[in-house]
């Protein structure tokens, strides 16, 4: 017996472990959420889902919460391990696109996607030679839309292009070029790349370095990227930051250097961006939609969403949303610009305040809250994070 005490106490621990981790899903499973008008047009919310995480202690669970509810997204014990979170979009794909779908990994940097096509991209690795990384082979799927006919190409990339692995980012497409945005890693270093690709000549064109981080700066240095990368779009810019710092002797970094650069999809151009001193504090909430950059600054009374002008290189007035916010730091407002509307999320004194606005002129179209349905089963110490917002049609 005293032979085998391991492979029962290590038994013992992983039945309890899986144990607590299902009666944590049941409680997790009877708190329910949904979203409750305040003012303006219900029909605004009709086909709008949001893809959210509630946390309370140890306990976090997937939701999708819309007018008529919440419902929990179904993850296995595996599942949470991993930690995999699937868009809603890729629903979408899914059931539209079963056979061209199949096999391939669920991350919105590696698709493009228009009227006619949807794209995919993939680097497969081919294994080291020499010690000096692995070689790779970029695959591009394409599906015509109308046909359902998909064809593929392979391009294998040259020599020197060698890393341990390579994390994509963004696929823009135009004029017969793709171009894959991609962190590359190779023995601590970290690039950010443009791979553009010929579509006609099925070659690459083009293999562009817009950051490096050389290993030495490996733990004081970070490349942020300010685009959404959680939806499949086609921005014709790119706004990146490449920040320096060092550890104090409380483990607290102190910022060296910090600047930002503004990428053209179109021309190729990389030039750098200046924030207002003012407005340094808040650069990391910062996004990216078409033409501007967005900045939100939380107050008392409510957001200022500041907003800047790539093409005409201006600010332009900021637009004032009025609610009674509260200023906590562990949960940031959800911000999100999509067709020509803007969607934020915040705490309030008495749950979440959602907003729907008109993007030109911050009107309100929209105004909400996500109310508790059933407060009995809730902790009150919980949080909602939002990590996406969907029209479902």
């Amino acid at each position: 017996m005293k032979k085998y005490w391991k492979t029962i106490l290590i038994s013992l621990i992983i039945v309890t472990t899986i144990g607590s981790y299902y009666i944590q899903q049941a409680m997790a499973k009877g708190v329910s959420f949904k979203i409750e008008t305040t003012s303006g047009n219900k029909g605004e919310i009709d086909n709008l889902i949001l893809q959210a995480s509630y946390q309370s202690g140890d306990i976090i669970r997937g939701l999708h919460i819309s007018k008529n509810g919440s419902t929990n997204q179904s993850r296995s014990f595996i599942g949470e391990l991993i930690g995999r979170n699937n868009p809603l979009m890729f629903q979408k794909y899914i059931e539209e696109h079963r056979s061209f779908m199949r096999g391939k990994e669920l991350n919105p940097g590696q698709y493009f996607e228009d009227e006619d096509r949807l794209i995919y991209t993939t680097f497969q690795s081919n294994g080291r030679k020499e010690g000096r990384g692995n070689l790779f082979t970029l695959q591009i799927d394409t599906l015509d839309k109308h046909t359902n006919d998909s064809s593929s190409f392979e391009i294998n990339m040259p020599d020197q292009v060698r890393y341990d692995w390579i994390n994509e980012r963004d696929v823009y497409v135009e004029n017969g070029k793709i171009k894959i945005l991609g962190t590359s890693y190779l023995n601590g270093d970290e690039e950010l790349h443009i791979y553009t690709i010929d579509e006609n000549k099925k070659e690459l064109e083009q293999d562009s370095i817009l950051a490096k981080l050389a290993s030495e700066e490996r733990f004081q240095a970070s490349i942020n990227i300010f685009n959404d990368n959680n939806k499949v779009q086609n921005e014709n810019y790119l706004l990146y930051m490449v920040e320096n710092y060092k550890y104090l002797d409380d483990d607290k970094p102190e910022t060296i250097s910090s600047k930002m650069y503004l990428y053209n999809y179109l021309n190729n151009e990389v030039k750098e961006w200046t924030i207002p001193a003012e407005l340094e504090p808040y650069k990391e909430s910062m996004i990216l939609h078409g033409t501007d950059i967005f900045i939100p600054v939380r107050s008392a009374n409510g957001l200022e969403l500041y907003r800047y002008n790539i093409e005409k290189k201006q600010w332009e007035e900021p637009l004032n949303l009025k609610y009674p916010s509260i200023e906590n730091d562990e949960e940031k407002p959800f911000l999100q610009v999509t067709d020509g509307k803007l969607y934020l999320v915040d705490r309030v004194f008495d749950g979440h305040f959602l907003f729907i606005g008109d993007l030109r002129t911050g009107e309100s179209l929209y105004e909400g809250k996500i109310i508790i349905e059933n407060k009995e089963n809730l902790d009150a110490d919980y949080s909602i994070i939002i990590g996406q917002l969907y029209n479902i049609n």
